[in-house]
């Protein structure tokens, strides 16, 4: 059932960063966020990598006796190392705009207000299908209806004291998306993608916005620890089921297909988890759109 509709369930939360509130900067030291895939990051990795991280812990050492499979994992891993280190918008002093460091992220009980919800969405999508192109993949595209999607499961976050580190609050996340009109079957999470950290309740706009960057980059990468300190270190790059989510590259029926997209952000206890949401487009007419119900993207 959780390859029916071409994404598996995700249980594991990541690491959170432990990344602290950036400071202003000079005037002159601004750039516009980006995002790149190193060579060797493709599509058929990916998808041996997403396999892999699917593996039971016996299956892994079973695989891994083959010398083969060994050397391809090295090798693997050491290409994410490199695309830890080739994005750096998160480790830099820089903003994207003066305007970032003296925006501070409001939060309506909890959870992103609506314009700043819709700013930042629209800037992690852009970083989505930045890494996307790169892999010859078609863009996500964003959506007032999958936007809706990620007010409703940070509210349920917030509501039920749920955060990155307790892991994928699934029974909300079910009732979010049957309150929006999808028809998934089971009790799954097929929509969301988390990444979190911990700070005060006034950050920046900058701030938020490396570590949404910071984020992303260790779903894409595969990296498990909290900060970059780790970052050359192989034993670190553990799992590929949310770069698999992100690229649509699961070695299911679907790959290659895009995602309607929203993004949100709950705030509890001095935890703030990311609730990066995709949609798959493919449910519009898949299996005669059942799982579709009402939903309006």
């Amino acid at each position: 059932m959780k390859k029916l509709i071409g994404r598996f369930l995700v249980v594991a939360a990541l690491a959170i960063p432990a990344l602290t509130q950036v400071k202003p900067v000079q005037a002159a030291s601004y750039k516009k966020a980006a995002f790149t895939l190193p060579k060797g990051y493709t599509k058929a990795n990916l998808k041996k990598a997403y396999l892999y991280t699917s593996m039971s812990a016996s299956q892994k050492k079973a695989w891994l006796k083959k010398k083969k499979n060994a050397a391809w994992l090295k090798s693997w891993k050491k290409i994410n190392v490199k695309g830890m280190k080739a994005n750096t918008f998160d480790q830099t002093s820089k903003a994207e705009r003066a305007a970032d460091n003296k925006t501070i992220v409001k939060l309506t009980k909890g959870h992103l207000t609506t314009s700043q919800a819709k700013t930042l969405a629209t800037y992690s999508l852009r970083l989505i299908n930045q890494a996307r192109s790169k892999m010859g993949l078609k863009k996500w595209k964003y959506s007032s209806g999958t936007q809706k999607l990620a007010l409703e499961i940070s509210k349920e976050y917030v509501a039920n004291n749920k955060t990155i580190a307790t892991g994928h609050y699934v029974t909300g996340i079910v009732r979010a998306t049957k309150k929006v009109g999808l028809k998934l079957p089971g009790n799954y999470n097929y929509v969301e993608d988390m990444a979190g950290f911990r700070d005060s309740s006034a950050i920046t706009m900058t701030a938020m916005k490396k570590d949404i960057y910071y984020g992303l980059k260790t779903m894409i990468f595969g990296y498990r620890y909290a900060n970059q300190s780790k970052v050359k270190q192989l034993s670190q790059y553990t799992e590929w089921e949310h770069a698999g989510d992100l690229m649509n590259t699961q070695g299911g029926q679907y790959d290659g297909d895009w995602d309607y997209y929203g993004f949100n952000v709950s705030y509890t206890n001095g935890t703030y988890s990311m609730h990066y949401i995709g949609v798959p487009s493919h449910l519009k007419w898949a299996y005669s759109g059942k799982y579709w119900g009402s939903f309006k993207h």
